[in-house]
């Protein structure tokens, strides 16, 4: 569930290189074809040249939009059928870029699982447990080994690790991280309470997990348009 500056950079080189309109005809039509194309079916498809064609698709190949196999046309077999062509199919990637960064994802997740887990159907109960333990998990995925962590050096790898997340965190002060933006903006309007709280209890499970200094929480005192939770010394 966690993010990093390498997949941002990745997600926003992916939609440059898809806002060009060829190349974006190209891979819907790639994507539209329940079989892989060749580089003639390609240009045919999009009514340009074969090596234009050749050009965008292998752009798309190199970037991981599309994968390559190589077969011979139908009905050619044996020595003298030729060398297997390039076909190009599709491949099942998620790409979603938003400004400022938001994550349904982690809400859903938890969601997901607490209706699942709920004792007699009671989500409400449950929800507050998992979503601490899925904050928990990513932060013993950020733990540094066994290292003990000062308040600064807990508020200083929370920070990234918010950051990651899309929160936009700002350091406030030098024992208050302020969180700029609400990654689960659009469901804390349907849902304000709810979510607010599976927020801090997610929070408090990062850094929990993250085994950083333990005068350093989290706590429901944000002020709008900030995020309702900031990290600080208390």
């Amino acid at each position: 569930m966690t993010g990093d500056k390498s997949s941002d950079e990745r997600r926003w080189s992916l939609v440059h290189l898809l806002a060009e309109p060829t190349r974006r005809r190209i891979y819907d039509a790639v994507r539209g074809n329940r079989a892989t194309m060749s580089r003639d079916e390609v240009a045919a498809a999009c009514e340009i040249s074969r090596r234009l064609a050749a050009f965008h698709l292998d752009l798309l190949a190199e970037a991981g939009l599309l994968e390559v196999t190589y077969a011979r046309p139908a009905g050619r077999t044996g020595p003298g059928a030729g060398r297997p062509a390039k076909r190009y199919g599709a491949v099942d990637v998620d790409l979603e870029v938003s400004v400022p960064p938001r994550r349904y994802d982690i809400p859903a997740r938890i969601l997901a699982r607490a209706i699942q887990e709920a004792p007699q159907g009671d989500a409400r109960a449950a929800v507050v447990p998992v979503a601490a333990d899925e904050g928990e998990t990513i932060g013993r995925m950020r733990r540094s080994g066994n290292r003990r962590m000062s308040a600064t050096d807990t508020l200083d790898v929370a920070g990234d690790i918010l950051a990651d997340l899309g929160y936009e965190p700002e350091r406030a002060t030098p024992s208050c991280v302020r969180l700029r933006n609400c990654p689960f903006h659009a469901v804390v309007d349907v849902a304000p309470l709810l979510v607010c709280g599976v927020n801090e209890a997610f929070l408090t499970g990062l850094l929990g997990g993250l085994g950083g200094h333990r005068s350093v929480t989290a706590a429901l005192d944000g002020e709008a348009p900030d995020c309702c939770v900031t990290i600080a010394r208390r």
